[in-house]
């Protein structure tokens, strides 16, 4: 009953939990998110990496958000759950979810991203559109490469 905690609100009745509405929330949202899972009881240690993701994701959407900020969303998953979290994120931006996706694997950035913004040292160097987008342009970006060249 993890994905409950963030919004206790949704499944309480005069400062109680309802258990049968937070086994429906978890229910409708692991449907959602092709969850993986034995019984919403189950704690996520005992599920695989990517279906802890989506445990996380699911906690995060029982919010309703209208952005979300992933930090390395697929690290660790095998590869038919990065295939299946890239999936998600992609039916929450057709929902009109904005989704931040953070990552350090380039392919993936370029393959979710809209638009990608390269940091180096905490400052941004760079922001590349659809068109501009390949795994060069952004090493060159983070590098920090281009500022030193600009300054001589």
């Amino acid at each position: 009953m993890n994905v409950s905690s963030l919004r206790l609100s949704q499944v309480t009745k005069a400062g109680l939990v309802d258990r049968a509405a937070e086994t429906a929330q978890a229910e409708t949202l692991g449907r959602r998110l092709r969850l993986k899972a034995g019984k919403p009881e189950d704690p996520p240690s005992t599920l695989s990496g990517g279906n802890q993701q989506k445990v996380a994701l699911a906690r995060m959407l029982s919010v309703n958000p209208k952005v979300v900020f992933l930090d390395e969303p697929t690290r660790g998953v095998d590869v038919g759950a990065k295939s299946e979290i890239h999936a998600i994120l992609r039916d929450l931006c057709e929902q009109g979810v904005g989704v931040v996706v953070i990552s350090s694997e380039l392919p993936e950035l370029i393959g979710l991203s809209d638009r990608i913004v390269v940091l180096h040292e905490g400052e941004i160097t760079g922001e590349l559109g659809l068109d501009e987008m390949t795994e060069e342009a952004i090493i060159h970006l983070a590098s920090g490469l281009h500022i030193q060249g600009d300054a001589a």
